[in-house]
């Protein structure tokens, strides 16, 4: 089956999770057709269905923006996926760069949903662990990511989180609970026009008030670590998006 027939059927949940981001949003989806169209809804900068086959180098963007990404040979391609296939990240340089020099994966002073689902494994242990960021903390512009809490230590010990940070302004909110148990989950970031919050499986998290400003950077999108090549994420994600506006 060609890639473009492929896209074509795949469900809609994921679509409508991340712009929509309502809490008990799941009951909703209930009976939807599987084979209802996949075009990428207005405000999505940048859908990836990680549908690669193994050996693949590009990772795909099919929302139409172009910001296909480059894959390091320690991303494992084409594993089970919570839809189609998936990647796992493993090895010593797992990640996946996506070159942003117009800045259009960049919400400015817009809301902005980062969507994807996630398997962490039961046996996530003491770490770091960055499942995708656009800038660091000290970036000129802001930066904006999300990341497994890998401190054995907390009491969010495989919580996922999620950080939003503008020149002179940073803020992290927390998703309602851990996900390291090997079963997928839907995990989003929201920023919204006044509020900041993560949700899993579409549950909310504590929420707060928007503080953040403005976030652009000129600093590649990376899936499975940080930019500078730290933090790498350890377990399987799929069906990744960035929506703005």
């Amino acid at each position: 089956m060609a890639a473009s027939e492929r896209h074509s059927r795949r469900p809609v949940r994921h679509r409508w999770y991340a712009m929509t981001g309502v809490v008990g949003a799941a009951s909703v989806l209930v009976g939807l057709a599987s084979t209802a169209p996949a075009s990428a809804a207005a405000g999505v900068a940048a859908l990836w269905h990680l549908d690669e086959a193994p050996g693949s180098t590009t990772m795909v963007d099919a929302s139409g923006g172009g910001h296909d990404g480059m894959i390091s040979p320690d991303v494992v391609v084409g594993v089970p996926g919570f839809i189609g296939s998936a990647y796992e990240f493993t090895g010593t340089d797992p990640i996946v760069r996506v070159a942003d020099p117009s800045g259009s994966l960049n919400p400015g002073t817009a809301p902005l949903t980062i969507s994807v689902y996630l398997k962490v494994p039961t046996t996530l242990g003491n770490g770091d662990y960055n499942v995708l960021e656009k800038g660091q903390a000290t970036a000129a512009g802001g930066a904006y990511k999300l990341e497994i809490v890998g401190k054995s230590t907390s009491t969010r010990f495989g919580y996922p989180d999620c950080a939003f940070n503008s020149p002179g302004v940073k803020q992290r909110v927390y998703g309602p609970q851990a996900i390291n148990d090997g079963a997928w989950h839907l995990v989003q970031c929201h920023l919204t026009a006044d509020k900041v919050y993560v949700s899993v499986d579409s549950v909310s998290g504590k929420v707060l008030s928007r503080k953040v400003g403005s976030i652009a950077n000129t600093v590649d999108l990376t899936l499975g670590g940080k930019p500078n090549n730290t933090h790498f994420f350890n377990g399987v994600a799929d069906e990744v998006s960035i929506s703005i506006g």
